[in-house]
């Protein structure tokens, strides 16, 4: 879907470009905007976004069977697979209610209940050089890897922002999402793609 890596452009970081900034942060990482008027001072620097924590735990063995837990360490999620090899994975909610489901057929599909209909995993996530593309409430956002950390970027003409962050422990995976990607609807959705990227399996 994506043939540059926007996220290069101002002061995001480009592994061609070792003066870019390092997106290991969670502030501002862009210079502050000049004003329009030029004699005016600099716009504000925004605040640090507000982060909510996930950890994907109980990993039986990896994500495939596991339990989410968030805030105040309660369980928010399920992930159960029917069979170590074949079969699907099932995603349930806190209550029991399943909202998605990934069948490992030799060409894996995704379907995220009432947000994401029934397709192909990898045409979801499209792979395109370096990173996943994926479309949600119909705006595209990247999946962006470096140093075993996936970073999920706001993608179109404005400033990347980024949205959710990755990480794998020894026997952990985290994520941390903004409160405001909570607001408009990505959590499932960045909940499905976790668990596919740290799934082990091809999904194209």
């Amino acid at each position: 879907m994506f043939t540059n890596n926007p996220y290069a452009q101002g002061g995001w970081y480009n592994p061609a470009n070792p003066l870019s900034i390092n997106n290991g942060t969670w502030g501002s990482q862009s210079p502050p905007i000049p004003s329009i008027y030029g004699a005016l001072p600099h716009a504000t620097t925004p605040s640090p976004p507000t982060i909510i924590t996930f950890h994907f735990v109980s990993l039986r063995p990896n994500v495939l069977n596991s339990i989410i837990i968030g805030p105040e360490s309660q369980k928010y999620f399920d992930v159960i697979t029917n069979s170590p090899n074949v079969g699907a994975s099932t995603v349930f909610k806190k209550a029991g209610q399943p909202f998605a489901m990934i069948e490992w057929t030799s060409q894996p599909m995704v379907d995220v209940y009432g947000i994401v209909p029934l397709q192909a995993a990898g045409g979801w996530m499209e792979l395109s050089h370096d990173q996943r593309s994926i479309k949600v409430h119909g705006k595209w956002y990247a999946w962006v890897p470096r140093d075993k950390i996936y970073s999920l970027f706001t993608v179109g003409p404005n400033q990347p922002e980024l949205m959710a962050r990755v990480s794998r422990e020894a026997d952990t995976i985290n994520l941390e999402i903004t409160a405001r990607a909570v607001q408009i609807g990505l959590l499932e959705c960045v909940v499905v793609a976790t668990v596919l990227l740290h799934s082990g399996r091809n999904f194209g």
